[in-house]
């Protein structure tokens, strides 16, 4: 019998359906309220998943400008300029692209990876023939003096350049340094150039001085009696370009070119769209530290073998002055002079050939004290300025600075990169914790510090890029990885030779030799790629000396003639209706435990 007096009832549990979500009907007051507390690039790549509205509203013009500085500085500014002459909408999607690579190499999440061996007869790579042979393009192996594909093995091969997807090499460094390789990792296309005339150059003394260059749409190949080559790599096109006299250092950036002269430090601008040809500017009359004078190649050295690096920086003979340069990524007016004279760090900003700002390292920051820790090294340090971010960062110097704690976390054994932004015209120092002897081979990327160490499994020793978070003091301190502590990796199937990502687990281990010592210990490591060839290969030839380059996009270790590649695509970002509804999920609880919602 049902009561007669009406009864209270509790009010109904509010359901959350994908066709009547909460997410959907927020205010927008608090879903900018939410999205201001982001910090990680995780966390708003989740946003982005949550819902159309809350993906329109993050990346209006209004909103993703300030979230690309909090999580970047100088990124707005960067895509901006880079930009300029698209939408807002355009650059709004350019963000949220540079967002899923930053995302992607912060979390080790490569689409693919490869080892290579450089041969002449690589049937993976497709020969490109659109480059003229009177412009220098090889169609045959026959069409090379000198060479023979035969014997390949016993070739001194050598790689010497990484840039935007592309590597160069030579087949024969010392014999034939007038013939090389420029492959195309991601296209696997290859290109290989033959300087024009090379018939001429065949004696002991044109063998020697030859530079080169590598950037995202040019090659260059020069000597200081025959000229200088340069080779559009997009167009497959060649121009001769004759200098005032030889040159020791070549910047390339887009279409330009900085040649600096090697017999008193001159400094010679090229575009290759310009009318103008070559151009001198003048930045010895600003920069006082700029004295003219000879100039030799730098580099760090360790016992006395170069470390081949892909871009070094020089000196001047006279005084030890360190130099290098940086062309603007986005506007072809301004370079960038950078000398040490290891007491101060300056970057000169030069506006259409006149200084407009000059920036000087203050003593007190962490960059500096780096730069002094520095000098007790055994090894010799130089200026060297690579990218590292893709929003106008470059770092000018990383070194190994001791066993002495360098930051206020106390942790024994540190790394310092110095770094500058072209944006912000700001210094940085970020510190990473390893124990060495000495400065390791090393690639600095969006934080993470690329180091190369030993990995041992149940086949025995291989090597290991392992890369390495920032210290910061105020988060939580990482476990430090000791010798014969597990070390979780991504391995390289075999024999397959190309890969997705999959987990391993290796031994960390150290090794004590005087050549080329391991590190001791790894503090605060992110991830790690298991590397092709062999740990114990490397011995003190120079030729098979080891160095890391790389970019947002794609992660290259070489040790001689055997090089792996990592590469990085937002098609390894999860686009699964499972990997959404787990982001989504993410936020209902975050948003349900505030009391703003009930969740179903």
């Amino acid at each position: 019998m049902k009561s007669l007096f009406p009864s209270r009832r509790k009010p109904p549990v509010q359901i959350l359906t994908d066709t009547q979500d909460l997410f959907a009907h927020l205010p927008t007051e608090l879903i900018i309220l939410v999205l201001e507390q982001l910090n990680t690039s995780s966390d708003i790549i989740s946003a982005l998943h949550v819902c159309r509205n809350w993906r329109d509203i993050l990346l209006s013009p209004e909103i993703w400008p300030s979230i690309a500085d909090r999580l970047a500085p100088g990124l707005t500014t960067h895509i901006r300029e880079r930009n300029c002459s698209v939408n807002l909408h355009a650059q709004a999607k350019v963000f949220q692209s540079a967002l899923n690579l930053h995302h992607l190499y912060q979390s080790g999440l490569f689409s693919h990876a490869r080892h290579h061996v450089v041969r002449v007869n690589d049937g993976s790579f497709t020969l490109s023939k659109q480059v003229s042979v009177e412009s220098g393009g090889v169609h045959s192996l026959a069409e090379v003096p000198g060479l023979d594909p035969l014997s390949e093995e016993l070739h001194v091969t050598h790689v010497r350049l990484y840039s935007h997807g592309r590597i160069a090499w030579w087949p024969e460094a010392w014999h034939l340094p007038y013939f090389a390789v420029v492959d195309d990792l991601r296209a696997r296309v290859r290109r290989m150039f033959l300087f024009p005339g090379q018939a001429e150059l065949r004696g002991e003394d044109r063998r020697r001085g030859w530079k080169t260059a590598l950037g995202e749409k040019l090659f260059v190949l020069g000597q200081e009696d025959a000229g200088v080559c340069v080779w559009h790599l997009e167009r497959d096109e060649m121009k001769f370009v004759e200098l005032p006299g030889g040159f020791d250092r070549c910047v390339v950036d887009g279409e330009r070119l900085l040649f600096v002269g090697r017999r008193n430090a001159e400094v010679w601008l090229w575009e290759w769209a310009g009318e103008q040809g070559v151009r001198e500017i003048d930045v010895a009359g600003d920069e006082p530290r700029y004295v003219p004078g000879p100039v030799r190649m730098g580099g760090q050295i360790v016992q006395g073998y170069p470390r081949p690096a892909p871009k070094w920086g020089l000196r001047f003979q006279d005084t030890d002055v360190k130099v290098d340069f940086i062309l603007h990524p986005n506007d072809w007016r301004v370079i960038f002079v950078v000398t040490w004279d290891e007491v101060d760090l300056v970057v000169s900003e030069f506006y259409e050939g006149c200084m407009r700002a000059r920036m000087v390292c203050p003593r007190e920051h962490l960059a500096y004290r780096g730069m002094v820790r520095s000098r007790t090294d055994n090894a010799v340090h130089y200026l060297r300025t690579d990218r590292c971010d893709g929003r106008g960062g470059y770092v000018l110097m990383t070194a190994w600075v001791g066993e002495e704690p360098m930051c206020d976390a106390g942790h024994r054994g540190s790394i310092v990169s110095v770094c500058f932004n072209v944006h912000t015209s700001e210094f940085s120092a970020l510190v990473h914790h390893a124990s060495y002897q000495r400065t390791p081979a090393a690639h600095l990327w969006d934080g993470l510090l690329a180091v190369r160490v030993a990995g041992e499994d149940q086949n025995g020793l291989k090597p290991v890029v392992a890369l390495l978070k920032p210290c910061d003091a105020d988060e939580g301190n990482e476990a430090t990885l000791q010798p014969g502590n597990p070390m979780p990796v991504r391995l390289i199937k075999q024999p397959s030779n190309t890969i997705t990502p999959a987990e391993g687990n290796m031994t960390f281990v150290s090794e004590d030799g005087e050549i080329r010592p391991r590190a001791q210990s790894l503090h605060g490591m992110a991830h790690a790629f298991e590397a092709g060839g062999d740990a114990r290969q490397a011995g003190t030839d120079a030729m098979k000396a080891e160095w890391l380059s790389g970019d947002g996009k794609t992660l290259v270790y070489v040790a001689g003639r055997d090089y792996t590649v990592w590469m990085f695509g937002e098609d390894g970002i999860p686009k699964e209706k499972k990997e959404v509804r787990l982001w989504k999920e993410r936020f209902k609880n975050a948003i349900a435990s505030t009391g703003r919602g009930t969740r179903a």
